[in-house]
């Protein structure tokens, strides 16, 4: 991409947006700090990146799928997730993909998306049962508990996780995907453990 010699004053940029611009451009990432729903973390990412991406670094660090996220900055909703979070890049006078034009250190709250209310007690079985899922994992990673009961215990949390009804939404069957993968995980990682102390 052409994002290195970028003009910092396209149309619809904000004035300031030249120093934005060294800093951004000159290291390429971008600090943003996340606060909201009981979180607050940074993400180091690049000013290149779009928003859909901030949120999928988002759902790495607090398992809410992005379709659940809102995020505010500035005052302003930010919901064009093909936006990119530094500024505008422009190739000429063309422009090549818009610009959020975030600072390093911007904060951002996030919040819960409108969609968030319609599948809510979906969301928190689920989030209920990852919670089930992180209390056998310390049990198994503390030896409170053996493969034999991590694996009964594991198999009880995915029938429930079956019995969540996703009806129709995307977003919540995504999450019941990301939390049945993490059960797998806790059986996998248990299972190696075992023949790892018993060849």
């Amino acid at each position: 991409m052409m994002n290195r010699r970028t003009s910092q004053e396209p149309p619809g940029s904000q004035p300031e947006s030249e120093s934005e611009g060294a800093l951004v451009l000159g290291s390429g990432l971008i600090r943003l700090r996340i606060a909201g729903l009981g979180h607050h973390f940074e993400v180091l990412i690049a000013a290149t990146a779009t928003l859909a991406d901030l949120k999928d670094e988002i759902e790495q660090k607090t398992d809410l799928p992005s379709p659940y996220q809102r995020l505010v900055a500035k005052r302003k909703k930010l919901d064009d997730d093909t936006m990119v979070l530094g500024p505008t890049i422009m190739d000429g006078n063309t422009i090549v993909s818009m610009g959020i034009g975030f600072e390093d250190d911007t904060k951002i709250l996030m919040m819960h998306s409108p969609l968030y209310e319609q599948d809510k007690e979906g969301i928190e079985k689920l989030t209920g049962l990852m919670e089930e899922i992180d209390k056998v994992d310390t049990g198994r990673r503390n030896r409170d508990m053996n493969n034999t009961t991590v694996q009964e215990l594991i198999i009880q949390v995915c029938c429930k996780i079956d019995a969540v009804e996703t009806n129709g939404s995307e977003a919540l069957r995504k999450m019941r995907k990301q939390t049945i993968k993490k059960a797998e995980n806790v059986a996998r990682m248990s299972e190696e453990n075992k023949r790892g102390v018993d060849p």
